[in-house]
């Protein structure tokens, strides 16, 4: 101490010894600070652990816990990891939710699907009566129950031949058979089934969907078939016998059978004995004979071939038809 205090032969006050004694220790302070921070590196990143967060959500997995503890062993099947931003629980949550099928209601098959905006999807605004018949629906029908040109007939399989030959175009005829003919599909429901046939020399089916089979008389087929029997016109020539033959292979309870030809265009006796054989009672064939005037016969083919298979016949004079009023 004493080569401190002097100083080319002076004494030094003792501030000054304090002063460099402290700027000693300020050196030795800054000496130490470099020295750590050479030890975390020269680029100051310096070593980091990832750290796992465990968050537990009231909606899912009510089991989990949180733990902020990572000393502490995890529970077992419960190990947490390092969770990215990818996989948050949120985004989790979400990527659920956009898994889900479009709809978790109840699934209702059906020829088809109906949406909010579809002319289909309100049943009320199928099929209007006024445009069907022209008129108020048919009274007194049970259940099961309908009606085609004055006959009726209870049963789950329908099946209707019209005859639409060129002769059927006088006095309104195919039109006033079209009609009633939607008029009998209208009072059929859903556990019954319809087909339509019509007829010249050649028969053709009603297709819906790409089917010719039995349809369910559902809303949507009523308006489909509504549409394509719209569209039928009378041409040609008169051949009962294939049309009758292929009504007879979908094994329906009723057939509603109707034409216009006269005694000249009679069924073959031949070929009335095949269908009554091939039928053998399982289906009643009821006919129905446009005429021009008074019936004339009452031996006529048609009401035969009722007879023979279990059906009723009615004969309707064409003169007494009036233009069915179309849907504006």
């Amino acid at each position: 101490m004493q080569g401190l205090r002097a100083v080319q032969g002076r004494a030094i006050p003792g501030w000054i010894v304090s002063v460099v004694l402290h700027l000693l220790l300020l050196v030795a302070c800054a000496m130490g600070l470099q020295s750590c921070q050479r030890s975390v590196g020269e680029d100051g990143a310096g070593d980091f652990r990832d750290v796992g967060l465990v968050v537990k959500s009231s909606g899912l997995n009510s089991d989990s816990t949180s733990d902020t503890d990572n000393t502490a062993p995890p529970a077992p099947q419960q190990v947490s990891e390092p969770v990215s931003a990818a996989e948050t629980p949120d985004n989790q949550a979400i990527d659920q939710l956009l898994s889900l099928p479009d709809s978790v209601g109840p699934q209702i098959l059906g020829p088809g699907a109906r949406t909010p905006t579809s002319p289909l999807a309100d049943s009320s605004q199928l099929l209007p009566r006024s445009a069907l018949t022209g008129g108020p629906p048919l009274a007194g029908l049970q259940k099961g129950e309908t009606q085609f040109m004055g006959i009726r007939d209870k049963g789950t399989r329908f099946v209707y031949v019209l005859d639409r030959s060129g002769s059927m175009a006088g006095g309104h005829a195919l039109e006033m058979a079209k009609a009633d003919l939607l008029s009998s599909l209208q009072h059929l429901d859903e556990t019954q089934q319809f087909q339509v046939i019509f007829y010249n020399v050649q028969h053709s089916l009603l297709t819906l969907g790409g089917r010719t089979t039995l349809h369910r008389a559902t809303d949507i087929n009523k308006t489909l078939a509504r549409q394509k029997i719209a569209a039928v016109t009378p041409d040609g020539g008169t051949f009962h016998f294939p049309a009758l033959t292929k009504a007879l292979s979908f094994d329906p309870e009723v057939i509603f059978f109707l034409t216009d030809a006269d005694a000249n265009s009679s069924i073959h006796p031949g070929d009335m004995e095949r269908l009554t054989r091939r039928n053998r009672g399982r289906t009643r064939i009821h006919t129905i004979k446009f005429g021009v005037g008074a019936e004339l016969t009452s031996t006529h083919y048609v009401k035969k071939l009722a007879t023979l298979n279990g059906g009723r016949y009615r004969y309707r004079d064409i003169n007494t038809f009036s233009a069915p009023r179309r849907n504006r």
